[in-house]
């Protein structure tokens, strides 16, 4: 009796053990993801504490456009990355994934060159004029934009490679944790020092977290490929290497607009209060949709390797997953978020009544995104990107013919649920492009 209950007990730690292992990579996720939330804000404190309000401006300014520039150079050189990575990673081969790495890398230096060129020829040809890019500080975040751009691009590349090579977790870390580390650790070198944080200081604190990241990143993705001995893949052609790549950069510009345009938009129809509290709502959204980010990183390379395969079975059993596990997450977070709202306005100085009526708007669209898993991704690393951008395309043509209309009949709160209705139309629209394009993969095993 007693071995019996000792192989009872065995049976149900081994069973717990398990369970354990297949969660704790993803709460390690969360927890990298968590940290490097903390630790912005933390930057921000500090930023705000030595350098004030303007210092605040000049660094958030320097990372947006940076992270936009960067994005759009990036050429959908990151989502091919992971997709050739994790196929490379799958046969054991890794040639083909040096290969592209090369190729991602000469490409982006190209580009920055050219960009660089050009600038340098606006401000030749401004110079003295008193109104070219140096007639002010912003100049100097420009440049500093231009430096640092292709390093964000190189870092986005390095990244998913990573993630395709199932070291998600080290990718995740990485990309998110170093750049607010350097600019914590500038902040307190000056604080210790007793020296001012300049504007100067906090561009170049915002180039070492850049240029730390990206190093970081190439050189944890060497040794990773190093542990798998080298063969000679076949790289893809140069002409589907081109037109892959116009589609996902396609993808890549065009849901940057998509995140962006309500800032664009809302100006026009609405005061800066308003603005203001959508900004809040917006970001507590965003917080909650990490998850999906998450789930992308996981699920990417899954997607690449069976549709390598032409595995229609697998890719739909994995689209499904990410319904389910999505929306089992997704759900009580955003019913969390909206009971909320009252203490959450208090801390934002917002009106409650305002914030709950924002995060319900946004939150139903998200939710419609959870819904449908990760459809997008599916089409991405299956080599039908293409799909993606139409979805795309066509939703931020409606968005934009209808923001007008909607903004003068119902302000802020009409274009939060237009563009929420705008983001559930563009997911319901890929799923059906992927469901389609499933049924013209391979056989049903």
């Amino acid at each position: 009796m007693q071995a019996e209950l000792h192989l009872a007990s065995v049976s149900v730690g081994g069973r717990v053990g398990a369970r354990l292992r297949r969660i704790l990579p993803g709460l390690l996720m969360a927890a990298s993801r968590g940290a490097a939330v903390g630790l912005q804000f933390l930057a921000q404190i500090a930023v705000g504490g030595l350098a004030g309000p303007a210092g605040l401006g000049v660094l958030q300014l320097f990372t947006s456009w940076s992270c936009i520039l960067g994005e759009i150079m990036a050429l959908g050189l990151p989502a091919r990355a992971m997709r050739i990575s994790a196929i490379n990673w799958s046969r054991r081969e890794v040639s083909g994934t040096a290969q592209e790495l090369d190729r991602a890398a000469w490409l982006i230096l190209k580009v920055a060159v050219c960009l660089a060129a050009g600038f340098a020829l606006v401000m030749w040809l401004t110079a003295g004029s008193g109104h070219g890019p140096t007639a002010s500080f912003t100049g100097l975040i420009l440049v500093a934009t231009l430096l640092a751009a292709p390093l964000f691009a190189l870092s986005r590349v390095g990244a998913e490679a990573l993630k395709g090579t199932d070291a998600t977790l080290p990718a995740i870390s990485l990309e998110s944790l170093l750049a607010p580390l350097v600019i914590l650790l500038v902040s307190a070198i000056c604080w210790l020092l007793a020296y001012r944080l300049t504007n100067m200081a906090l561009l170049l604190a915002g180039l070492a977290g850049f240029s730390v990241t990206a190093l970081f990143l190439w050189w944890a993705l060497q040794r990773r490929l190093k542990e798998v001995s080298k063969t000679d893949a076949v790289a893809l052609p140069a002409l589907a290497f081109r037109r892959d790549l116009a589609a996902l950069w396609g993808t890549s510009v065009l849901s940057i607009g998509f995140l962006h345009l309500p800032f664009l938009v809302l100006p026009w129809y609405a005061g800066t209060d308003e603005v203001g509290i959508y900004a809040v709502a917006h970001k507590l959204v965003n917080i909650v949709t990490t998850l999906l980010i998450l789930m992308a990183a996981v699920f990417g390379p899954a997607f690449a390797r069976a549709a390598a395969e032409a595995d229609r079975r697998e890719l739909g059993v994995l689209l499904w997953r990410t319904q389910w596990i999505s929306l089992a997450i997704f759900t009580p977070l955003v019913l969390v978020l909206l009971l909320a709202s009252e203490p959450l306005a208090a801390v934002f100085s917002v009106p409650a009544d305002t914030l709950r009526a924002f995060l319900l708007a946004l939150t139903a669209g998200q939710l419609v995104n959870a819904a449908t898993g990760l459809p997008g991704v599916l089409l991405n690393m299956s080599g039908a990107a293409e799909l993606e951008l139409r979805a795309l395309l066509v939703s931020l043509a409606l968005v934009t013919l209808a923001a007008p209309l909607v903004g003068e009949s119902y302000g802020a709160l009409g274009l939060a649920w237009l563009f929420s209705a705008a983001l559930a139309f563009k997911n319901l629209a890929s799923y059906l492009l992927a469901g389609f394009h499933l049924m013209r993969i391979g056989k049903q095993p």
